[in-house]
């Protein structure tokens, strides 16, 4: 008898997942593509069918707010970091409306506010605090993979981060990176400039300069040179009172030193301690402030012997009284190694610091820590 031909399966439908109207928490598993037809037992019209044997079953969304958009948490992290959505937005490469939608979308799904709204401020709560440190491993993550992505085929392109104190990278890094950045086109440069040891393990910085032989296990460190702490003043100084032979300064000069970070003055003596406490009229924590108004021919400060070699007319006082030797030692994350830009920085630094300092060394150079 003739067979009866079957009907055509009409145009494939949407899945489900595709459309608008699927909610947002479902959770849809995804299988191969295949024509649909109205008796396939995957079709929204069949019936209900029991589970086929080795089908994964379906998964419930998880409890609680779920973050899976980068784009938010990149965002976050630049607006607790800047303070305000405008300079986060200029880091960023973005608009203030849209990391202010981000910032909402998040506290949408947090529940909860996480920055609190000041006239020109964003003051972070305990929660945002709590989600940047958790961030933080993300975003070392995510600068990595950029750096990979940059060095592509070992040229030196990217961002190297230098940790240098104040009187170095004023007086010496920052004219070294000038010449680097003229070399290397896709290089970039941040100083993070302090006077206190950042990080290197928690990526702080790629690389600092030290005035410490460093602790930490895991940081590649080199001994590039000796110099030292002492006494100067300006020659005009000399010129007014004579060269001091002791302790005992001037009615009218000044003795410039720290304000609230303190640093022991004992081991700095060669000698006997002064008759009286040293007094510091001019008092503050700025190195650079100190020095400037020591350079006006009015004061005494303490200078690095390297670094006050290079300022016009000063001259160092009472060397057999007072000073300390100070290593100075480079040191590097173990990225270093892979690193092309890294490299390229901590090379050119060793160089010019070796150099620096070679005729003030007075001792063998200790063994490396790690090998770059």
């Amino acid at each position: 008898m003739p067979v009866k031909p079957r009907p055509q399966a009409g145009p494939a439908r949407p899945h489900p997942s595709e459309t608008s109207e699927t909610p947002e928490t479902s959770v849809t598993s995804v299988t191969p593509e295949t024509p649909y037809s109205p008796d396939s037992p995957d079709s929204p019209d069949s019936p209900d069918t029991p589970d086929t044997p080795g089908t994964p079953p379906m998964l419930a969304p998880p409890a609680g707010p779920s973050v899976d958009d980068w784009n938010l948490l990149r965002s976050f992290i630049a607006v607790y970091e800047a303070g305000t959505l405008t300079e986060a937005a200029r880091r960023l490469g973005s608009t203030q409306p849209n990391l202010g939608r981000h910032i909402r979308t998040l506290e949408a799904q947090f529940g909860e506010a996480l920055f609190v709204r000041r006239p020109g401020q964003l003051k972070p709560t305990e929660r945002a605090h709590g989600l940047h440190a958790a961030l933080l491993p993300m975003k070392a993550a995510v600068q990595e993979a950029g750096r990979l992505f940059a060095e592509a085929g070992a040229q030196v392109a990217g961002t190297v981060r230098l940790a240098v104190s104040e009187v170095y990278a004023t007086h010496v890094v920052a004219h070294l990176a000038a010449q680097w950045l003229a070399e290397q086109p896709g290089l970039e440069i941040e100083l993070s400039v302090s006077n206190r040891a950042e990080n290197l393990l928690r990526r702080d910085a790629d690389i600092a300069v030290r005035f410490f032989r460093p602790e930490q296990d895991d940081v590649i460190a080199v001994h590039v040179g000796n110099t030292e702490l002492g006494l100067f003043v300006h020659e005009s100084f000399i010129e007014r009172h004579g060269e001091p032979t002791s302790y005992t300064l001037p009615e009218h000069a000044f003795v410039a030193g720290f304000d609230r970070e303190t640093a022991p003055l004992a081991p700095m003596m060669k000698g006997p301690p002064p008759p009286q406490p040293v007094r510091f009229r001019l008092r503050t924590d700025a190195v650079l402030a100190r020095q400037a108004a020591v350079e006006t021919g009015l004061g005494v400060g303490v200078y690095l012997v390297d670094v006050a070699a290079e300022r016009p007319g000063l001259r160092r006082i009472l060397a057999d009284r007072f000073g300390q030797p100070q290593e100075v030692w480079l040191c590097a994350h173990a990225e270093l190694r892979r690193s092309a830009s890294m490299r390229f920085v901590w090379d050119r630094l060793e160089q010019a610091l070796r150099a620096r300092l070679q005729s003030r060394t007075t001792s063998p150079a200790p063994a490396r820590q790690g090998q770059p």
